[in-house]
Order: C-alpha cells, then structure tokens, then sequence
C-alpha cells in the first residue's frame, strides 16, 4: 500500500451541505425601479415569512425581457447565500406566480387593485401566507465620499465600507459593502443634521448613528441592529482609494481555450433501466484536442445545490481543475446537480445516494463517449462528492480510481459536531458558549436519530440549555432563536441520510487507485479525525495503491489560509492553491497516461 502522510510540498451551506440550507437561502439584491406603467419596468417586493418564531425577510427582484416576460430572482436578508434566480415567474396585472426548483419553493398570489401588494401562499414543504409589497428605491448617481470603519460584534469581525452618493436633487443615499463577507452594494439613506450622521441600511434591518468630528473626516458612531448596539468608528479615505465591490477571481479561466469543450445533456432512464426517475442532468466536457480516447475525469460537487463549476462567492474551482487536466492531456467531465443551472429535477428531495445515482449516470454516459478511454475513468469529488464517489466506485469494478478532495471518513453526526466546535471556536468563541453549543447539538442529533418529535416542548428544552445566558449574552454570541434554527436544519431528508451514513463503509469496499487529499486548516473535516479513518478503511479493503496526503495551510476549499474559517473564503482571491492541482495531475499522470 503507497501511503504518504503530513507531505510538505508547499506554502470557505456550512456544514457538512455547505453552511446547510434553512427555509430558504439568502442572498443580496440591488433595490430597483417601482413604477409599472405603460413601459413595464424593474420591480422590488418586500415581505416578511413567519415561521414559527422565525421570520424571514424574502426580497423579489423582477426584471422584464423584451419579449414582455420577466426574469428575477428571491433573497433572504437574513440568511446568508447568493442571489437565487427563478427557474419560472409570471407577473400579471392580477397575479405573480414564481418556482425555484433546487429550493423546492412555489408562490402564487393575488395583485391588489393597484398594484402595490401581492398576497398568496409560499411553499417549501409546508404552506405559508406572506404579503409582499412594492417598494420605493433611489438611484444614486455621483459618488461624493468614502467612509471606512472595521466592527467587532462578539468573535466576528467586519471591515465596511459606505459609499455616499448624491442625485440630481441633492439627496445623498449610501451603499454599504461588507468587504469581510462579499456582501457589495447595499443601499441605504444618509441623513445629517448638524454634526449628527444617521446612516440606515434596510436590508439588514441596521443603523449607523454617530457624531461627526470637527475636522469632518471622522464619524464616531454606533452600529444598532436588532437590539445590540455595537462600536463603530468611521473614516473618510480619499475617492481614489475605495475598493472595487467587485470580487478578484485571478484563476478563473478565461477564452480562448487550447481545448476542445462541449455541453452535453443525459436522461437517467437512457442511460439504465433501474433509473425510473426523469432527472435529467447537464453538464460540460472538455477534452484535449485529437482523436483520443482520454483518460478521464469526473467531477462532482460538494454539499449543497451547486453548478458544474462549484461556483461560490464568484470562485469557480470545478472550473480551474478541468481548465488545469485538461492541458495535461485528460478529458473532464462537469455536471450541474439535479435541480440546478440546466439539470431537471428536484434538488431539496435528494439524500446522498440519490445523488450518487446521479454521479452512476454521468459514469455510464462517459463510457459510451467514444472519445473518452472507458477503462480509465477517475470520480473525484469535493466534500461530499468525496463520500459519493466511492459509493459508486464500490459498486462498479470499472471505475479506475477515485481523488477525494476534502472527502470524509466517519459518520455525518461526527462531522456536525467536530466541525461545529472548531468553527466557532476559531471566531473566538469562549469555552463556556461553545460547551453549550455542543450540548444543544447532541440533543437534536440524539432526537433525530431516534425519530422523535422535534415540537415545541422539545424546542422549550433546547432553550433550558441556555438559561443561565443573560439576554445580552444571547445577542452576542448570536443564539436567539438558536434551538428553533438548528431544528430547521435538521429537518431534511438529506440531513437524516447524512448524519446515519458511515463513508468506511463504502471505502472498504473501495479496491481502485484512491488518491485523499485534506487541508490541514480544514474546519469542516477535520484532517485528524477524518484521515485516520479513511486509512483504516482503506486498509480494510485491502486497497493496494492508496495515497493521501495533508497539505500545509489549505482550507476546505484548498484555499492557502491562516485559520480555515469559512467567513474568510470569499476575502480569499486565490480560487484553488496550485499544490491541489499539482498532486492530482502527477497521481493522474502516474497511473493513467
């Protein structure tokens, strides 16, 4: 068995689903124009989805096309996301009607008289009324300032900056860009009266209230948001000097390519009889230019709906491998998961397995591809990808190896609350929150696992755990209405599968090349945990050529970090460190060429 361990080669749905999707996502969205007149133009609507103790603040964005239909997407501005496109919308003089598949959500409602209110029903498993109503925007036209401050609220810090403009009237409004989270373009008011400076961003529900300094280049301000008030000192900078909204992707490939590259779409019942269901997934293939056949590479994405490129926050790290294997002489295959981008189907309903499903049918649909050498075939999958690839490999002898990229070797309720503690932890949380926060998650964990109710008396108990917290102590460390949140996570068919399934089982029955690569400032799996027990399995499989390596400094997305902490991945520019790209191609290049 060739094993390397701890090599030393080289210099961020959340969760194991990538930070794990509550009600809805959230994402942000640019206020746009309000009037619906002769000449349809850009809408924004606002309403509130209560559910439970929870309420949600839902934004839609419409936009017409020139054919008089509309495009748009929803935004929860109180989760944290990217925006979320409609797969269907319709707006009528009396109706709006919108789908997002990989969601599973629907609306349908009733326009009022004129126009400025829409009530109906959402739907996401359970039904719930929600009005929404038009609002007004403004459009800010000449930037005149540049205030920047950095926040700490609890272990979290932020660096904003506020952008002021002023309209052809004189009014001046703001946007607030979180450079921290990648959160841009936030509008909101600026008021001033006197030395005094009231700054409100209505998308988060805050305010910045302070007093400007003589001089004119200080504001000493408060940050107040759902009750907490928060320090907050601004500092005016030049124009010259504001950073660009815009998120720097430095490896996204870019045209024109020295490959060839081609769309494709496949039916999982063509493909084999045993699959009854009509998902129909896309995706790309990008192949090396001559006859062939390739050697190839398939490529499947971590947890949560994700695109073929894997894209979050604006990096596309599907998208650099296969830029990167494919000038290295193999063919890369990408797919979009059920539900997402042009693959049909419903992701919200799928568990692991299901989607291992969907990764069989993609292997299937390789094979028969002329071009590609059916005999050399390689699943490498990011996170959970890393668990779904040897679910497939353990059942079909014709897959010559598997790369895990962040794979796991022990069961979902492990990874949850490993991953939970070491996260919190490196936001400075103290010893006595994060020992609470462990016990809250066991007791959901345990209720899950036994099939119980998780109803309100349970929702009460969960509450008792943090009793002895002040109120302001809850506000802080960010726990009100933890117990009914974390419920709502685990309220999934996904999450049941996941917390029960034990990746050793499959991976000792894993008997192809495995290549395991892990970052050692990974704080979703854990390198200590997870790597001694892909080995055990490995080495009960009797697997002869298993290779895995810990790669220095390298978060869960392989990005070259200090901590690992997820709320760095979107500050990160580099989309992939090159030590990942060099060791899959050399580990490729070695067996398959």
């Amino acid at each position: 068995m060739a094993q390397t361990t701890g090599r030393k080669t080289f210099k961020l749905p959340i969760s194991p689903r990538w930070m794990i999707m509550g009600v809805v996502a959230i994402s942000l969205l640019m206020p746009v124009n309000q009037c619906f007149g002769q000449e349809k133009k850009a809408e924004t609507w606002m309403g509130v989805l209560k559910a439970g103790p929870q309420k949600l603040r839902l934004q839609l964005r419409l936009k017409p096309e020139k054919d008089g239909s509309y495009s748009g997407a929803m935004v929860s501005l109180d989760q944290v996301a990217t925006p979320i496109p409609f797969d269907k919308v319709k707006r009528t003089a009396k109706q709006l009607t919108f789908e997002i598949k990989k969601l599973g959500v629907s609306f349908a409602g009733d326009m009022n008289a004129d126009q400025t209110a829409v009530t109906g029903v959402f739907t996401q498993g359970l039904k719930f009324n929600i009005e929404f109503k038009l609002i007004d925007d403004w459009k800010p036209s000449k930037h005149v300032a540049t205030w920047v401050g950095k926040m700490e609220a609890g272990p979290k810090q932020f660096d904003f900056q506020f952008r002021v403009f002023v309209d052809f009237q004189g009014k001046k409004s703001i946007q607030l860009d979180s450079l921290t989270e990648g959160v841009n373009g936030l509008e909101g008011g600026f008021e001033q009266k006197g030395d005094q400076i009231t700054l409100t961003i209505p998308a988060t529900a805050a305010r910045v209230v302070g007093k400007l300094e003589a001089d004119g280049k200080v504001i000493d301000g408060t940050w107040i948001q759902s009750g907490a008030k928060i320090p907050l000192v601004l500092k005016r900078i030049p124009l010259e000097q504001t950073k660009s909204p815009e998120l720097k992707r430095p490896q996204t490939p870019k045209p024109p390519f020295d490959y060839e590259s081609e769309d494709f779409k496949v039916q999982a019942s063509s493909i084999d009889a045993k699959y009854s269901n009509e998902v129909v997934l896309a995706g790309t293939v990008t192949m090396p230019i001559g006859k062939g056949p390739f050697p190839a590479v398939i490529l499947t994405s971590g947890s949560g709906p994700q695109d073929r490129d894997e894209t979050i926050f604006e990096h596309r790290p599907f998208l650099v491998i296969a830029d990167y294997l494919t000038k290295k002489g193999f063919a890369v295959v990408r797919y979009d998961d059920r539900g997402i981008g042009e693959s049909e189907g419903i992701f919200v309903e799928a568990t692991t397995a299901d989607l291992a499903d969907d990764l069989e049918v993609v292997f299937e649909w390789a094979k028969q591809n002329s071009k590609i050498d059916s005999k050399k075939i390689v699943l490498a999958g990011h996170s959970e990808g890393g668990i779904i690839g040897p679910i497939v490999a353990s059942r079909n002898a014709d897959v010559a190896g598997v790369i895990l990229l962040a794979g796991t070797g022990v069961t979902g309720r492990k990874i949850v609350l490993n991953q939970t503690r070491r996260i919190a932890a490196v936001a400075g949380l103290p010893e006595k929150i994060l020992d609470l926060q462990d016990e809250l998650l066991r007791l959901v964990v345990a209720r899950s696992k036994d099939g119980l109710p998780m109803d309100e008396d349970f929702v009460d108990s969960l509450n008792d755990v943090f009793a002895d917290l002040s109120e302001d102590e809850k506000l802080k460390y960010g726990l009100n209405d933890v117990a009914t949140k974390t419920i709502l996570m685990f309220k999934s068919k996904w999450m049941e599968y996941f917390l029960e399934f034990d990746p050793a089982t499959t991976l000792s029955k894993t008997h192809c090349s495995v290549l395991s690569l892990i970052g050692e400032n990974d704080l979703q799996v854990d390198p200590k945990l997870n790597m001694p027990a892909i080995k055990a399995a490995m080495e009960k499989a009797g697997n002869q050529d298993f290779t895995q390596v810990l790669l220095p400094k390298l978060n869960h997305l392989f990005q070259n970090c200090e901590t690992g902490s997820p709320s760095n991945y979107v500050i990160i520019e580099q989309t992939l460190d090159d030590t990942v790209l060099s060791e899959m191609s050399r580990w490729l290049e070695a067996r398959f060429k």
